[in-house]
């Protein structure tokens, strides 16, 4: 089918649901008036007004897949309208987001993976007629490797929902506003093995004096082959697969005039090789590309720090990738270009992704979905919000085991197909180059520069999800910023007094900085040891943008200076100054108490009424939770009181909490008390986490007649 068309058509799709638009401006207000307004909730004690499930009108998650070697899981998003989504690009939008889960055993069970978001904004430039726009999202993950002789599928589910995110541990959890997509994603194999490993796999006991002997606690790191024509010729004698894909890098290094064999040199190189005779028509195709082995099936544009191209490969056969997961196998290559100007010539490329495939057994009918990821420089062609959005076509053109020329944005690929899209470059963030743009992956202008806090609307610049106002920083906290190209710069760190004035001397911050590169491998870069300067770094060299990382300890006030200088280490211009509040310290929860009965540890009968003390207390409190272990009742029974908080209990001893057990079963338990503050850790999560716990245990009342 077409591209357009089937654009055309999914949107089709989505546009015959009821669109809702007053429900849909209210979302908020009405789950908060109702939780279960849209009678999205499985079990609730709320009566639905509106019953909504999964509702893609404005919004659907279109493509999931996982990149093995960077061990990134991958979401595509299609916007549907221009309007519905909170606004315009000036405003603050509001929140898409994807969270995913991993099932080890086939859907039986889902492993909760965590969260991620993106803005999106009413733009009718890209979703006018039967346009849309695609945007992406991305999380790490990192499932269980294993021998690579073994089962290397397993299976993801990512749950897409507006403006509400998806609640964690809660894989059937449906959604008002988005959908549920699964797939069957591969692993890559353990290229380090263990021989105590390979013996427990093959149920070996070595007698003790031989153990002794080796040390099977030792690593030993494998070497993947690659595997010659000749041997893929074996491989696939019986298994369907043409001459023309397991030599296609052969025959297309010789077709494209590379090679300086002769033709008869060539094939004695091929020996029992049956080359088909319209080898030119197969390997040059006019039209599409053979997609019976894989299919770019969607792309899109992550717009979360640093921007970043998004593509699914769907991987449709058993074989025919140059070997399994025991070799090097083969490469999906997947190359893009923007048509910036807009007249149809995808002049600009962008460049090329790839992703390591192999031959894979119990491939199920939907294939196996791999993504590829490709940071992208997209800052020239950011503009003010007030300008309008700006809207590219994007064109990728997927093709196995060799890359499509740079230069040809119209190339057939023999083996694989073209997709296209239109991306929403968000405006200019409004730092410029030569200041930090993000300390803690917060963008600075959210930072308050008197109490070193974040304000209100912050987020992640990494994920996008929303930050609580008022939050901290603790642990490692990295410090962002465009570069000034042939410039150096230093970053220095100073405590200062309630009128952040500095306490004491300036120091440099010079931790070295591991480096994302633009094929996501990383490279580590120092600071001169004598001037204590970084250089700036192209993009290509520093995807992240990353100018320092600041390892803190303490819970004081500082001052973050960022001076630039030139090639002869002189400043150059004022420095760049933020004050960031450091709050290392996790929050006070002292054990707590059973003051009823026969006190901590104590046995009670069931239907008594515990009672106690509990303390929960930090300077920047997110909230406490009391929860009984094991959660083997059914609420309200075994449900403390309270179960939950957000302010300061009072000082040792602190507060009461009761818990009647009426209703209980007769079990061992434990009440645990745990807290949260809000310190931004490592400048990826919120939250430094305390825990305790007292026993109990509940006993059958007995009853003597």
């Amino acid at each position: 089918m077409n591209d357009e068309i089937k654009k055309a058509v999914q949107k089709s799709r989505a546009s015959a649901q009821v669109a809702h638009p007053e429900q849909r401006s209210k979302f908020k207000a009405l789950l908060l008036s109702n939780p279960n307004y849209f009678g999205n909730l499985a079990a609730s004690p709320f009566t639905p007004i509106l019953p909504i499930n999964g509702n893609t009108h404005y919004e659907e998650l279109g493509c999931v897949g996982y990149h093995p070697q960077q061990q990134k899981l991958e979401g595509v998003v299609y916007i549907y309208q221009p309007n519905g989504y909170g606004g315009g690009i000036c405003g603050p939008g509001s929140t898409e987001f994807v969270r995913f889960y991993l099932s080890f055993d086939n859907g039986a069970s889902w492993q909760d993976q965590g969260l991620t978001s993106f803005q999106a904004y009413d733009i009718s430039a890209g979703t006018e007629g039967s346009k849309r726009l695609e945007y992406a999202v991305s999380l790490a993950a990192n499932p269980h490797r294993k021998f690579c002789f073994l089962d290397h599928l397993i299976k993801v589910r990512a749950i897409l929902s507006w403006n509400n995110p998806p609640p964690p541990n809660q894989p059937n959890w449906v959604p008002v506003w988005g959908n549920t997509r699964e797939a069957t994603i591969q692993v890559e194999p353990r290229r380090l093995i263990f021989p105590v490993d390979v013996l427990k796999e093959a149920k070996i006991k070595l007698p003790p004096y031989i153990g002794d002997l080796l040390s099977i606690e030792t690593p030993i790191a494998t070497q993947p082959k690659a595997l010659a024509t000749r041997e893929l010729a074996t491989l696939y004698k019986d298994k369907g697969v043409p001459a023309h894909r397991f030599a296609f890098k052969e025959l297309a290094h010789f077709a494209s005039g590379k090679s300086a064999l002769s033709p008869e040199l060539f094939q004695q190189q091929l020996p029992d090789i049956q080359i088909d005779p319209k080898i030119i028509d197969v390997l040059f195709p006019k039209t599409d590309g053979d997609t019976s082995y894989e299919e770019l099936t969607c792309i899109g544009l992550d717009p979360n720090s640093p921007d970043a191209l998004i593509g699914i490969v769907k991987v449709k056969k058993s074989a025919g990738y140059s070997g399994g997961p025991c070799t090097l196998g083969s490469r999906e290559f997947v190359s893009w270009w923007a048509d910036v100007d807009g007249n149809g010539s995808f002049e600009t490329f962008l460049g090329t992704a790839d992703v390591r495939v192999y031959d894979l057994n119990n491939i199920p009918p939907d294939g196996v979905h791999y993504a590829v990821r490709l940071p992208v420089d997209l800052s020239k062609y950011r503009k003010d919000c007030h300008e309008g959005p700006v809207v590219i076509r994007i064109r990728a053109i997927l093709s196995w085991n060799v890359p499509v020329p740079g230069g040809n944005p119209n190339q057939v690929p023999t083996w694989g197909n073209r997709e296209e899209t239109l991306i929403n470059v968000a405006p200019a963030a409004g730092v410029a180059a030569g200041k930090i743009s993000h300390i803690g992956s917060i963008l600075t202008p959210f930072i308050d520069d008197v109490t070193g806090l974040t304000t209100m609307d912050a987020q992640f610049s990494h994920n996008g999800l929303p930050v609580p106002e008022g939050c901290p920083f603790a642990r490692r906290v990295t410090m962002r910023g465009l570069p000034v190209d042939g410039f150096k710069y230093k970053v220095e760190v100073v405590p200062v007094d309630a009128f952040n004035n500095p306490t004491g001397a300036p120091t440099p911050v010079v931790t070295s900085l591991s480096l994302e590169k633009i094929d996501l491998t990383t490279h580590t870069v120092n600071a001169d040891p004598i001037t204590k300067l970084f250089d700036y770094l192209p993009f290509a060299q520093n995807t992240e943008r990353t100018l320092a990382q600041w390892d803190t300890t303490g819970d004081e006030r500082w001052r973050v200076t960022l001076q630039v200088y030139d090639a002869a280490n002189n400043p150059v211009g004022l420095p760049d100054v933020h004050i960031v509040q450091l709050h290392n310290s996790s929050p006070d929860v002292f054990k707590p108490t059973i003051f009823a009965g026969t006190g901590d540890c104590g046995k009670f009968p069931i239907g008594a009424t515990l009672q106690g003390n509990f303390v929960a207390r930090d300077d920047y409190l997110s909230g406490y939770s009391l929860t009984i272990d094991p959660n083997v009742n059914t609420a309200p029974a075994g449900v403390p009181s309270p179960s939950s908080g957000t302010s300061n209990t009072l000082p040792f001893p602190g507060d009461p909490w009761s818990l009647d057990t009426t209703g209980m079963k007769p079990c061992g338990y434990v009440l645990r008390v745990t807290a949260s503050n809000r310190s931004i850790v490592n400048s990826a999560y919120v939250g430094l986490n305390s825990a305790d716990t007292v026993g109990f245990c509940l006993e059958e009342k007995v009853i003597i007649e």
